[in-house]
């Protein structure tokens, strides 16, 4: 298997091994349906303009393979398989177990699976044939296969690699399996782990500042408060890329549903496709128009208006939407601030140079800090409403803008003219005092 997207999915492998879950049978949850294809709509124009991506670097999980090889899986595990997938295919008698496993209420399928949990699941020959196998109907009997792997986080990387199978029919499939797998295991917590849990995932962990903690990315050792499991979402989104857009539908329902699991995805995966998705929101095909409109409503202000029907006011309504998650000016902490291409940088930008034009904000100072060193600079008179979330406080002196000296609000607007030519992104370093104190702040131009 390819190694983990998360760090704690590698903690977890030690204990997460579910012993016959298809034994627990629960009611089924709210179902969850991809926007289906048996409903044709009406055909719709491509859109005129080239699509906006999101996540550009393809790999072996992007859309679409074209698997050439041949294997060879163990007969009668795959013969067992297939007496699930085809009663589970033909029955109307499904739920979903505590692990988000499909269950058939079959007694050659409960046998079937019996088999299946005491043969064994090896993932990574199921991670070979999604992506290698020429023999459509062997991958889709493998992608059934991946949500009985008893290890979780096996489950949750074989789910990536739905996006990138050549048919449709067994993406379809797969999807909302792959959702009730995720509701039932995205939102897990360290915390929630029995005291003998977590010292079989510490125990399982290398050395924290070893080489192998290292690779993994892991610094640390667990907290409550971190999650067990991720899931790498770059393959769903580039699957807004292709040109059908039941495809592209269908990508969105799932983000939509996966950031319905862990809201927290939304702030980890969304920013860089929201110009595709606002791009999206133009679409004639009212499948795609309505889930991309779905995942702005996910994160807009919980006081935001609905959203309007006319296709201009609803693209203006979701780029509000997105600047409450992702707000163009972040004040990341008191040293670090993030400026976003935006009307609202624009705007801090032109109030900044006319104060300085006129040295209405400020004069020249020379003073003393605590330290008994001396220093001077341009001080800071007021702080215009447009300047505040620059977060450099009525009586600073700016001494320096990335190591040049500032003595005048002139040198400081030829210095700040001088950084806006600079190549973006880019970050300026500003050095002051304040209330006798050195202090400095970056600002990331991106």
């Amino acid at each position: 298997m390819p190694a983990a997207t998360n760090p704690l999915i590698t903690l977890a492998m030690a204990f997460l091994i579910q012993a016959a879950p298809g034994q627990v049978p629960v009611p089924e949850p709210a179902t969850a349906k991809a926007p289906n294809a048996t409903k044709p709509e009406k055909p719709v124009e491509q859109q005129s303009v080239d699509p906006l991506v999101a996540y550009p670097e393809r790999d072996m999980l992007s859309p679409f393979r074209a698997p050439t090889d041949l294997y060879a899986p163990p007969d009668e595990l795959f013969r067992q398989l297939n007496i699930m997938r085809n009663i589970a295919s033909r029955s109307a008698d499904k739920s979903f177990d505590a692990a988000g496993r499909e269950v058939i209420d079959d007694p050659t399928w409960l046998q079937a699976r019996a088999k299946v949990d005491e043969l064994g699941i090896d993932a990574g020959m199921i991670a070979g044939m999604m992506r290698l196998h020429r023999n459509e109907v062997q991958r889709a009997t493998a992608f059934y296969a991946a949500f009985y792997c008893s290890n979780i986080g096996y489950v949750m990387e074989l789910i990536s690699h739905i996006p990138g199978e050549p048919v449709r029919s067994t993406r379809e499939a797969a999807f909302p399996r792959a959702i009730q797998f995720m509701r039932a295991h995205l939102g897990k917590r360290y915390g929630q782990l029995t005291d003998d849990e977590k010292a079989l995932v510490v125990g399982a962990l290398p050395a924290i500042g070893s080489p192998a903690a290292k690779a993994q990315g892991l610094t640390r050792l667990p907290s409550d408060n971190d999650h067990l499991h991720s899931l790498r979402l770059v393959p769903f989104f580039q699957l807004l890329d292709v040109d059908d857009e039941l495809d592209r539908a269908q990508a969105l329902w799932f983000i939509k549903e996966t950031i319905v699991a862990r809201t927290d995805f939304a702030n980890l995966w969304l920013e860089p496709a929201l110009p595709r998705l606002r791009q999206l929101l133009r679409s004639d095909n009212n499948n795609v128009r309505d889930q991309a409109t779905a995942i702005f409503q996910l994160i807009a202000a919980k006081d935001a208006a609905p959203p309007p029907q006319e296709i201009e006011a609803l693209v203006a309504w979701a780029k509000a939407a997105g600047k409450n998650l992702f707000p163009p000016i972040r004040n990341i902490n008191d040293a670090i601030v993030q400026l976003y291409p935006s009307d609202e940088r624009d705007t801090i930008a032109k109030a900044g140079i006319k104060a300085l034009e006129n040295s209405s904000i400020g004069d020249f100072l020379r003073g003393q800090r605590k330290d008994g060193s001396w220093y001077s600079g341009f001080r800071v008179g007021r702080v215009p409403d447009a300047l505040v979330q620059l977060a450099i406080q009525k009586g600073s002196v700016i001494t320096s803008v990335n190591g040049a000296p500032v003595g005048s609000a002139q040198e400081l607007l030829a210095i700040i003219i001088k950084q806006s030519k600079a190549k973006k992104p880019r970050r300026v370093m500003v050095e002051y005092v304040l209330k006798g104190q050195p202090h400095a702040i970056e600002y990331r131009i991106m």
